[in-house]
């Protein structure tokens, strides 16, 4: 064993599981183990490499295919490991090569914690189709205690931290990237180039179908880099349906073969199973303490909890059904659910995306949440105890209710800027909030005030899962006033005298297709006049079935996206009773002495629809006090070819909200779980907006503040906001104090830069 761990020359082992069969795929069933390189590290690094075979989510995959356990034939590569400058890996397609790639070792890849940076390539001449930058907050590289040589690369001297690193990889170190590394590929042009070629000459051999790693490294720090192939396998078209496991080791023998000719080393110990025990009690065994999840969706909001599932397929559950500290398990969230969602413990929902309305509710509640868990409804059943993930999206089944354990109840991390002295910043930073038992998390924070009040998820609970025309047709409209005066005028009170800026209420969450037979119902209750247009269409005596079905409430719609349906200051002018409705309610909260509440007009199409709105406010609010502001969101992609005319009318302001705003931008559906990966508020055409409107703003002399979850979701453009001259950037009540921060790194930044360019 010392003569093979000589021959290594090296201080740390990556041992590699893989099976004989061709047939068979395992990758990530089974993990690699990284040691050092000592006899005593030698033995338990095989060790634990062996016990990856028998682990649950192993052996209930081998049971899944019908695969014998005494059949598998196992092999361990074990190899030296080297420091990377980078790492990651390529799958070769006939049609497509696809790259991925982080800074230092790949391990951050594998433990999901970093998005890196993935290009296309088109193998016919190696052009780059598309390349995306990653999201690369993490790296990881060998401990310099066991190396003992300088840092690979200087950013880890001063970036290394204390994060807890897996069992299996304990010669490792974690590193924070500093941020100007995170903003740059991970790769250079030419080493992309020599990935590119050696690749090609390995499709010489295997012409198409195949997965490996690779590792930029350099052999001394005056070396050139060198690109390093650490692992190679054949992707198998079909291995659903195996009955058993082939005798062939095809795949074995090609992973030798390729390793070998990169000058790898190829020590495969014969490890033989003498001693497995009863097979059917091992799968028994790990079944019933399962650690395979049974649902992968995206996590939306931090946190883990064990709880009881709930499962709601209809809209006819009565609320007291609900019990208090269940999982609530749905298809889709509902704005009449939120009463639900303030007793639940957890959410899971087939439907919506990072920034659906379900994420943004469960954030602020501080609940785990996960969406676009795919036939979440028809997998879990009502009764089954369940353990939430919303930090990795994992849904975990869990035997019995005792199981439970202690430490996987809700995780709360206490927001430490109430203890912090912290460091002033120049912008403004505001919270956006709608619920007022979030008040308490917030309101002694840093924050210069509520920069976006949602007042449609405020009032759900109020209007008692009633459309707010059915209030107002009913005749209940001093009532509703009296209730939405009540809760603005806590939120006033408590961030006074900072500015509160309430959005008014936004017809689109209320309007949703997820709400086709509540809502439906509803309407047939109004009068027949109700008017549904001003135009060319219908104005009077629509009957009550034709309005649903043009309203896109008809059962058979399968597709309707709301925000383009009938919302924001269009449905005003569709029924001016909704203005008079939010100008009393504004009204009666300066009357009583809140006179720093603003409004925000949500969804504004058109300049006319703003005149329409502004000119109603002015003539019902004769004693509106002058200080009183009114702004616009701009999230409707034609405010960028109209702002000076807003202006001209009268906007004093404008809210980017990134979220509407990438959707119309880019055409994508921000609910949809499928187009999660082209919605991105960094793609340039809807930062080119964003930086547009800032400066419009600027040279126009009014406010611009951004409201949506791209400060949150996408740090590292806080830089170009602060750069661009943003007014304010108002966040998420969980996000206040990594915002609050990066602001105060954005303008520390700025400040050297302007103070290096006058030193010359």
């Amino acid at each position: 064993m010392e003569f093979a761990i000589n021959n290594l020359n090296a201080e740390v082992l990556i041992f590699q599981p893989y099976l004989a069969s061709p047939s068979l795929e395992t990758f990530g069933i089974l993990e690699p183990t990284i040691c050092e390189a000592i006899s005593a590290e030698f033995i338990q690094g095989i060790k634990q490499v062996w016990s990856e075979i028998f682990k649950a989510k192993s052996l209930l995959y081998w049971h899944s295919h019908h695969i014998d356990i005494q059949q598998i034939q196992p092999v361990i590569l074990v190899q030296a490991l080297q420091s990377a400058i980078a790492s990651g890996t390529i799958q070769v397609f006939a049609d497509s090569w696809e790259i991925q790639a982080t800074h230092g070792l790949e391990v951050s890849i594998d433990l999901g914690q970093i998005i890196p940076d993935s290009y296309l390539i088109y193998p016919e001449n190696y052009t780059i189709q598309d390349k995306k930058l990653g999201n690369k907050i993490i790296a990881y590289n060998l401990d310099p205690a066991i190396t003992k040589v300088s840092y690979t690369n200087t950013w880890q001297e001063v970036y290394h931290t204390q994060m807890p690193i897996p069992d299996t990889l304990p010669a490792l170190q974690a590193f924070f990237l500093p941020e100007e590394l995170q903003k740059e590929f991970a790769l250079e042009d030419k080493h992309l180039q020599l990935l590119l070629e050696l690749t090609q000459k390995i499709t010489k051999e295997f012409p198409t179908d195949f997965y490996l790693k690779w590792s930029l490294f350099k052999r001394d720090s005056d070396a050139e880099p060198q690109l390093l192939i650490t692992d190679f396998k054949k992707l198998q078209k079909d291995y659903q349906n195996l009955e058993k496991l082939p005798s062939s080791t095809t795949e074995e023998k090609q992973s030798i073969e390729v390793t070998q000719k990169l000058g790898l080393s190829t020590k495969f110990p014969d490890l033989k199973n003498n001693n497995q025990g009863n097979k059917s009690d091992l799968l028994s065994e790990s079944i019933a303490n399962l650690d395979v999840p049974i649902i992968k969706g995206i996590p939306v909001s931090a946190g883990k909890v064990t709880a009881k599932a709930i499962v709601i397929q209809s809209l006819a559950l009565q609320l007291e059904e609900f019990p208090e500290g269940a999982i609530l398990v749905v298809s889709a969230v509902l704005p009449s659910y939120l009463p639900l969602l303030k007793n639940a413990a957890g959410i899971i929902s087939e439907q919506g995306g990072i920034t659906s309305h379900a994420a943004i509710l469960a954030r602020e509640l501080g609940i785990p949440a996960i969406v676009g868990a795919t036939n979440s409804t028809q997998i879990i059943k009502t009764g089954n105890y369940l353990l939430v993930n919303g930090n990795n999206g994992e849904v975990h089944l869990l035997k019995e209710q005792k199981n439970y354990p202690q430490e996987m109840d809700i995780e709360v991390t206490e927001n430490s800027l109430h203890s912090q002295n912290f460091f002033p910043i120049g912008s403004k930073l505001f919270v956006n909030i709608s619920q007022i038992n979030s008040i308490p998390k917030v309101k002694d924070l840093p924050i210069d005030g509520v920069g976006l009040l949602r007042s449609e998820l405020m009032a759900i609970e109020l209007l008692e899962n009633h459309h707010p025309l059915w209030w107002i047709k009913q005749g209940r409209q001093s009532e509703l006033i009296d209730l939405m005066v009540q809760h603005l005028s806590q939120f006033a009170a408590a961030f006074a005298p900072k500015p509160v800026f309430y959005r008014s209420l936004d017809l689109g969450l209320f309007n949703s297709s997820y709400q086709q037979k509540t809502f439906t119902q509803e309407l047939e209750e109004l009068p027949l006049n109700y008017s549904r247009d001003q135009g060319d269409r219908y104005r009077q005596n629509i009957h009550p079935q034709n309005l649903t079905q043009e309203l896109n409430f008809s059962h058979q719609t399968n597709y309707y996206n709301p925000i383009l349906g009938q919302h924001g200051t269009f449905s005003y002018m569709l029924e001016p009773s909704l203005v008079d409705l939010e100008i009393n309610i504004l009204s009666e909260v300066h009357k009583l002495g809140y006179s720093n509440v603003n409004l925000i007009l949500p969804f504004v199409r058109s300049v006319e629809e703003f005149q329409f709105c502004w000119s109603r406010i002015k003539a019902k609010w004769k004693d509106k006090p002058n200080h009183f502001q009114i702004w616009i969101m701009a999230e409707v992609p034609s405010v960028l070819f109209l702002l000076p005319e807003y202006v001209k009318a009268g906007v004093q302001g404008i809210a980017i909200g990134t979220n509407d705003l990438t959707q119309l931008l880019l055409g994508v559906d921000r609910e949809k779980e499928e187009m999660k990966n082209t919605f991105d508020a960094r793609h340039p055409a809807v930062m080119r907006a964003i930086k547009q409107l800032i400066s419009q703003a600027k040279n126009a002399g009014i406010s611009c503040s951004i409201c949506g979850d791209a400060p949150a979701l996408y740090p590292e453009i806080i830089d170009d906001l602060i750069r661009w001259g943003i007014t304010s950037i108002s966040v998420n009540v969980n996000t206040v104090e990594q915002t609050y921060q990066a602001i105060a790194r954005a303008e520390q930044r700025l400040i050297l830069a302007a103070a290096r360019l006058n030193n010359g």
